[in-house]
C-alpha cells in the first residue's frame, strides 16, 4: 500500500487543520483579543465566566489534532488496521467538537448585554474565523473566494482606536455563489460589480484582484488616488472605461508579445499555450458587457490570429482508452480523448479588432457499449454473441458572440447547426432523421425555431416535413418500386420563457400524435414570493387502443419564505394531485422510491429542465385506467430557518377501489443545507390496498451520509389478511436463506454503511434485521479491501441468525475469511465457516483452512460446552381457551346460504337478542385461538398441557354438520418447525377453525307431484272466410321442449335456460387452490393416495405420522407443493 493520503483520510486532517487554532485563541491572554475580532466585546470577567466551555472545547480540538497526527504517522507507516481504527475516532471526535462549539454559543448567549442578532451566530461567525485562517496557508485562496464574492468580508469600526469599541472582521461564506458562476458567469459578474450598467464598481473589482495577485507572489499595485482607479500588474494595466455605455473594462499591454507556442507533456496529459498573433507595446483590450472583445493598436499595428490555452489527454492511439463506467469487456462507457481548452480568435483592420473568447471542453472518440453476455440466463441464450456498439463525439462551451453551445451527432440522426436570423425569429438546427418501420422508411426534415418579442421567447422543436417510403410490389408505388408519401410533419414540443420583472418563468408542451399523448410542465415566480408550478398528461387513446380520454395533473405552490406554524414548523409548499380514468401502479411508485423516481411527484425541482423525465416517471405512476379517478393532497413541511428538516408528504386516493397511498420525501441537513455535515434524505411509500386486503409500507436512504459515511438501505412492512394473510417486518432484507413471501415493494437492501470506498481501499458494513410469523433472523456483515490490480489484501466477518423463543434456542451461521493475492493468483489466505447454537448447552461447528499458494490445510472443528438448563416456558391449558370463544355469542352467526331461492314469503318476526335460524339457512360458529383437527406442538411459546389436538362434533339429532370453517393461522406458532421449515413454510394457511351446522334431515318439502296432460287448440288460418279450429290436438315431445324455450318460465332466473345464456360453454377452466404432498425424496412420487392435503402443516402430521410407525421413513420423505410431485400410481 501507499502512504499517499486517499480522500477520505485528506478530509479528515483539514477538519483537523481547521480546529488547530482553538487553543491559541481561546487560551486566557487572547481570547478577550479573539472575542472582539469576532465582533463581541467582552471584559475579562465576562470571559472568565465563559472559562469551562473553552476549556472543553479546546480539550475537545487537542484530541482531534492527537488523531490527526495518530492518522497521519499510520499513513506513513502503511498501518492499514490504525488507519481504519482512528479514522473512525476521528470522525467522533470532529463531531464532538463542533458539539463543543454549540455549548459555547449558548453559554455566549447567557451573556447579558449581547445582541441576540450577534450571539445567535457566534457559532458560525467562529467556525468561518477558523476556516479563514486555515485557508490563509493555501496563497491566494481566500482572495479568490473573494474576488468571486463566495467569501464576504465585512469590515467594521475600520480605524477605531476604541478599545471598547475596536475594528474587526466578520468573514461570511457564499458558497451558492459557486453555482451561479457555472451557471451564468455575466449574471454573477451583474451581481457582484454592477457589470453592464453605468455605474460598474471598478474600484472593488480592481482592489480584489490586486489582493489576489498580490497573494500569489505577482507584482500588482492598484492606484486609487487618480480619478479613475488603475491595476498595474506585471506587464499589463486594467482600469474602467466610463466613457463606455454601459461601462466596460480597458486592459492594456506594456511590453511587445510575438507569436509563439509552448508544450508541457507527461503521459497522456499536454498543456499548450499557443499565441499565433503579434501583440504590440500599447494594444488595448477593451471588454464590454456582456461578453463584447475588441483590440485598439494604431492603425499600423493591426492585430489578426489567435490565443489559445489548452488542456488535453489523449489515448486515441494508445490500446486502452480511458473508461469511465462498466466493465472493459463488457457493457462500458469509454472516450479515447478529452480536454478544456480557453481561447480566442482576433480579426481587425485600420487599428480596430475584434476577439471572439471561447472557453469549453471536447470528448472524442467515445463509446458505448452493451454486452448481453452478463445478462439473465434467458437474454443470453437468444442474444448470445450480440454487442451494441454506439460512437460519439461531443463538444461544448461558451462563446462571447453564440452564447452556450453543444456540438453532436449520431448515426440515424444528424443536426446541423443553422443560427438562421429572420428578424426576431432564429432557425437554430436543422434535423435530417430516418427510421425503418416494416417495409417503410419515416424521413423528416426538421427544424428547431426559436423566437423573440420582447420579454417573451419561443421555442418549437422539430416542426417540418415528413416523407415516408415504402418499397412496394409490382411497381405499384407512385415512384415506381416506391411509394413517396409527403406530409407535414407537427413539432415534438413547444416551449415558453417569460421574464416580466414580477413574474418569471415558462413552459414545455409535449406531442406524441402516434401515441396520442400530450404532455405539460409550467413554472411560475412571482416576484420571489410563490412559485407556482403545474405537470399535466392528457391521452386521447386507452391501453387496449380504443378511443378514449385520461387526464393527469400536478399543482404545487412553494413560498419562497415559509409560512411559520409555531414551535419551529413552517409550511414550505402545498399541492395536489388529480386523475381522471388514471391508476396507481404502487409497485412501480415503490420501485421509484429506491431510485429516486418519486421526486418526480413530491414537489419537483427545475420541472421545465426534467421535464421529459419527469413526464416518463409520471406516465409509469399512473398508467390510463377506464373509470377510475384519483385524488390527492400534498404538503412540504419544515423545520428551522433556514430550514434543517423538511418533509413533503402525499396522500393519493383511488376510487374504486377505495385504495389509499402515503408517499413522502423527508430530508435532514445539518448544520447547514449549503455546508452539511451530516445529510439523512429519505423516500418512503405507505399504501391501504382495500381489494388485495393488505396493508404495507416501505422506505429507501438515498443520497445520506454523516460527515464523509455514507448511508443506504431499505426497510419494510407488510401485514395482509384475507385468503393471502401474512406479516413481514424488515430492516435491511433477510437471512440468505430465506425465501420471502411476494411483497409489494423491491427485497430491501441492506442497511450499509461506507467508512472507506475508493479505487484502491474498501471498508465497509451492513446488516439486517427481520421479523415474520415464523422466524425471527438478524445478521451483519463487514467487507474489507486494500490494493491494487497487482496486489490486493481483502477480509470479510458476517453472521445470520435465526431465534425461536420456547424453549429459547438460537443458531448463528458465522463466516470469515482473509486472502492475499499476487497477480490475481491467491497468494495467503484464511476461511473459517461455523455455526454456533445455544445456549443449554453451547454448541459450535465448522470447518476452518489456510491456504498458502498451492498448499491448503482444512481443520474441521466441534465443541459443546455449558450446562443443560430448562428454558422451556411453563404449559399452558388450552380446554379453557377454546371454551372461551365457543361461548362468545359474536362467533355465533346464523346465515342463509347464497344463491338460495325460497320463492314463498316469511311473515316477520320482532327483533330478539337470540339468534333466528332461517329454514334453509346454516349456522355458524367460529373462532380464531386455536386452529381445529392439527396436532398441537405449541400455542405461542408454551406447550399445550390438556390436549393436544382439538376436534368439533355434532352430537344432536336434530342438527347436523354441513361444513367446516377456516381462518389463517400462522402455522409456526402452533408447530415446532426445523429451521429450513421455518426458512420455507407458509407464513400463514387456512387451518378449520369452527363448522357450520343446519337442520339434520331434509330442510324442503312438498306435496305429492301432479301430472298433467297438455293438449292445445289448433287453429288453421288460410283463405276461407271462415278459420279452421281443432280442439284438443297432442304434440310430440320434441315440439313441446321447443316451444318451452321461449314461453315464460324459460325467461325468469330460476329458469336452466337463463343460467345457461350466463355460462354458455360447457368447458370449464378449474383453477385448483394449491396444496402439498407427502412424497418421496428420490422421485418426488406420493408416498399413498391419502398422501396430498391442503396446507403444509397438515402434510407435516401425515408426515410425522408415518415416521412414527415406521422410523425407515425419516430420511426418505418430505412435503413439497402438490405442483411438484409425480402423478400417483397405484401399486400393480
Amino acid at each position: 500500500m501507499s502512504n499517499e493520503v486517499d480522500t477520505l483520510q485528506r478530509v479528515l486532517l483539514q477538519i483537523s487543520n481547521v480546529l488547530e487554532p482553538l487553543e491559541r485563541e481561546l487560551n486566557s491572554t487572547r481570547a478577550v483579543q479573539t472575542f472582539a475580532e469576532l465582533g463581541i466585546t467582552l471584559n475579562s470577567g465576562q470571559v472568565s465566566s465563559l472559562a469551562s466551555p473553552m476549556q472543553a472545547l479546546v480539550a475537545s480540538s487537542k484530541t482531534v489534532l492527537q488523531k490527526a497526527g495518530d492518522l497521519a504517522q499510520a499513513i506513513e507507516d502503511e498501518n492499514i488496521g490504525q488507519i481504519v481504527s482512528i479514522s473512525t475516532e476521528l470522525i467522533s471526535q470532529v463531531i464532538t467538537a463542533i458539539q463543543k462549539i454549540d455549548q459555547l454559543q449558548t453559554a455566549v448567549q447567557g451573556i447579558g448585554g449581547i445582541p441576540a442578532s450577534v450571539s445567535s451566530h457566534f457559532a458560525e461567525r467562529l467556525f468561518n474565523f477558523l476556516l479563514v485562517h486555515t485557508l490563509d496557508a493555501a496563497n491566494g485562496v481566500n482572495e479568490f473566494l473573494e474576488l468571486l464574492g463566495i467569501l464576504e468580508r465585512q469590515r467594521n469600526n475600520v480605524g477605531s482606536i476604541d478599545p471598547n469599541n475596536p475594528e474587526f472582521t466578520i468573514s461570511t461564506f457564499h458558497f451558492s455563489e459557486l453555482g451561479k458562476w457555472l451557471e451564468s458567469p455575466v449574471s454573477a459578474l451583474q451581481s457582484h460589480y454592477n457589470w453592464g450598467s453605468n455605474s460598474l464598481d471598478a474600484a472593488n473589482l480592481l482592489q480584489r484582484l490586486e489582493r489576489l495577485l498580490l497573494h500569489l507572489k505577482a507584482p500588482a499595485f492598484f492606484d486609487d488616488t487618480s480619478p479613475t482607479p488603475i491595476l498595474e500588474a506585471v506587464i499589463f494595466q486594467l482600469r474602467p472605461r466610463t466613457d463606455l455605455n454601459p461601462n466596460g473594462l480597458s486592459l492594456s499591454i506594456r511590453q511587445n508579445l510575438s507569436p509563439g507556442k509552448i508544450e508541457f507533456a507527461a503521459d497522456d496529459l499536454k498543456v499548450t499555450l499557443d499565441l499565433q498573433a503579434t501583440l504590440p507595446f500599447g494594444a488595448e483590450l477593451v471588454i464590454q458587457p456582456p461578453a463584447k472583445f475588441t483590440f485598439q493598436t494604431s492603425a499600423a499595428d493591426t492585430i489578426t490570429g489567435s490565443l489559445n490555452l489548452s488542456v488535453s489527454a489523449d489515448r486515441t492511439q494508445a490500446a486502452t482508452p480511458y473508461l469511465l463506467i462498466g466493465d472493459p469487456d463488457g457493457s462500458r462507457l469509454e472516450v479515447g480523448k478529452f480536454g478544456v481548452n480557453f481561447g480566442g480568435r482576433i480579426q481587425g483592420s485600420g487599428g480596430q479588432s475584434t476577439a471572439d473568447f471561447t472557453v469549453g471542453g471536447e470528448i472524442g472518440a467515445g463509446k458505448l457499449s452493451i454486452s448481453f453476455a452478463d445478462g439473465d440466463g434467458f437474454l443470453t441464450d437468444i442474444l448470445s454473441g450480440i454487442q451494441l456498439n454506439s460512437d460519439f463525439g461531443m463538444a461544448f462551451g461558451y462563446n462571447s458572440s453564440e452564447g452556450l453551445f453543444f456540438v453532436g451527432s449520431s448515426a440515424l440522426e444528424i443536426q446541423l447547426p443553422l443560427h438562421l436570423n429572420l428578424g426576431p425569429v432564429e432557425v437554430s438546427a436543422l434535423t435530417f432523421s430516418v427510421g425503418i418501420e416494416n417495409n417503410k422508411f419515416p424521413t423528416a426534415i426538421s427544424s428547431d425555431i426559436k423566437a423573440a418579442l420582447g420579454p417573451l421567447a419561443a421555442v418549437v422543436e422539430n416542426i417540418g416535413l415528413a416523407i415516408d417510403f415504402a418499397l412496394v410490389d409490382n411497381r405499384s408505388g407512385n415512384a415506381g418500386p416506391v411509394d413517396i408519401q409527403l406530409g407535414f410533419k407537427p413539432p415534438n414540443g413547444v416551449g415558453l420563457s417569460l421574464d416580466v420583472g414580477i413574474v418569471k418563468g415558462g413552459g414545455y408542451l409535449y406531442f406524441d400524435f402516434d401515441k396520442e399523448e400530450y404532455a405539460g410542465a409550467l413554472e411560475l415566480m412571482f416576484s420571489g414570493i410563490v412559485t407556482v408550478k403545474a405537470i399535466g398528461l392528457i391521452t386521447t387513446r386507452m391501453p387496449d387502443g380504443s378511443d378514449g380520454f385520461s387526464l393527469l395533473i400536478i399543482l404545487s405552490a412553494e413560498f419562497g419564505t415559509p409560512l411559520q406554524l409555531g414551535f419551529g414548523f413552517t409550511l414550505n409548499a402545498v399541492g395536489g394531485l388529480l386523475g381522471l380514468n388514471r391508476t396507481m401502479e404502487l409497485e412501480i411508485i415503490a420501485a421509484g422510491v429506491r431510485t429516486g423516481s418519486i421526486d418526480s411527484i413530491m414537489f419537483p425541482d427545475n420541472i421545465i429542465e426534467n421535464a421529459p423525465r419527469i413526464i416518463s416517471d409520471l406516465r409509469q405512476f399512473f398508467p390510463p385506467a377506464q373509470d377510475v379517478f384519483l385524488i390527492g393532497p400534498m404538503a412540504k413541511l419544515g423545520w428551522g430557518t433556514p430550514t434543517l428538516v423538511s418533509a413533503s408528504l402525499g396522500i393519493i386516493i383511488e376510487i374504486p377501489p377505495g385504495n389509499i397511498a402515503i408517499l413522502g420525501v423527508l430530508k435532514v441537513a445539518l448544520p447547514d443545507e449549503d455546508a452539511a455535515l451530516i445529510i439523512i434524505q429519505v423516500s418512503f411509500i405507505g399504501a391501504l390496498e382495500v381489494d388485495k386486503q393488505r396493508l404495507w409500507f416501505y422506505a429507501s436512504l438515498y443520497d445520506s451520509r454523516v460527515i464523509f459515511l455514507t448511508i443506504d438501505g431499505d426497510m419494510g412492512l407488510l401485514i395482509a389478511w384475507g385468503d393471502n394473510a401474512n406479516f413481514v417486518i424488515s430492516v435491511g432484507g433477510f437471512h440468505p436463506s430465506f425465501k420471502p413471501p411476494p411483497l409489494p415493494f423491491p427485497n430491501p437492501n441492506r442497511i450499509a454503511i461506507n467508512i472507506l470506498n475508493t479505487s484502491f481501499a474498501r471498508i465497509g458494513v451492513e446488516g439486517y434485521f427481520a421479523v415474520t410469523s415464523n422466524t425471527v433472523q438478524f445478521g451483519a456483515k463487514a467487507e474489507v479491501y486494500f490494493g491494487l490490480s497487482a496486489f490486493n489484501i481483502s477480509g470479510h466477518i458476517g453472521f445470520d441468525a435465526l431465534f425461536q423463543f420456547s424453549p429459547f434456542y438460537f443458531i448463528i451461521t458465522v463466516s470469515a475469511s482473509f486472502e492475499v493475492k499476487v497477480f490475481g493468483i491467491g497468494f495467503f489466505s484464511v476461511h473459517m465457516r461455523g455455526e454456533l447454537e445455544g445456549t443449554s448447552p453451547w454448541h459450535i461447528e465448522g470447518e476452518g483452512s489456510i491456504s498458502v499458494l498451492f498448499w491448503d490445510i482444512d481443520v474441521p472443528f466441534s465443541h459443546t460446552w455449558g450446562e443443560d438448563e430448562n428454558t422451556t416456558l411453563p404449559t399452558i391449558d388450552i380446554m379453557p381457551l377454546i371454551t372461551a370463544e365457543f361461548e362468545k355469542l359474536d362467533n355465533w352467526t346464523a346465515e342463509l346460504p347464497t344463491s338460495n331461492q325460497l320463492l314463498v314469503s316469511l311473515r316477520a318476526i320482532e327483533s330478539t337478542s337470540d339468534l333466528i335460524l332461517h329454514p334453509v339457512g346454516v349456522l355458524r360458529v367460529n373462532q380464531r385461538a386455536i386452529p381445529l383437527d392439527l396436532d398441537l406442538d405449541k400455542v405461542g411459546n408454551q406447550k399445550p398441557k390438556d390436549a393436544k389436538r382439538l376436534t368439533v362434533e355434532v352430537t344432536s339429532t336434530s342438527l347436523a354438520k354441513v361444513a367446516d370453517t377456516k381462518e389463517s393461522f400462522a402455522t409456526a406458532q402452533y408447530k415446532t418447525l426445523s429451521d429450513a421449515n421455518k426458512l420455507s413454510a407458509p407464513a400463514y394457511e387456512k387451518q378449520n377453525a369452527g363448522i357450520e351446522l343446519s337442520v339434520s334431515n331434509q330442510q324442503l318439502k312438498s306435496s305429492a307431484a301432479v301430472k298433467r296432460v297438455v293438449r292445445y287448440e289448433q287453429n288453421i288460418i288460410d283463405n276461407n272466410f271462415i278459420s279452421l279450429l281443432i280442439r284438443f290436438v297432442a304434440i310430440g315431445v320434441e315440439f313441446f321442449n321447443h316451444f318451452l324455450g321461449r314461453n315464460a318460465a324459460s325467461k325468469s332466473t330460476l329458469s336452466a335456460n337463463y343460467k345457461m345464456q350466463k355460462a354458455p360453454v360447457d368447458q370449464k377452466v378449474v383453477v385448483k387452490e394449491a396444496g402439498y404432498v407427502v412424497a418421496s425424496i428420490m422421485n418426488n412420487s406420493p408416498h399413498s393416495k391419502d398422501a396430498y392435503f391442503a396446507t403444509h402443516a397438515q402434510a407435516q402430521d401425515f408426515l410425522r405420522a408415518q415416521v412414527n410407525q415406521s422410523p425407515g421413513l425419516q430420511d426418505n420423505l418430505h412435503v413439497i407443493p402438490s405442483a411438484e410431485a409425480t402423478p400417483f400410481k397405484e401399486a400393480a
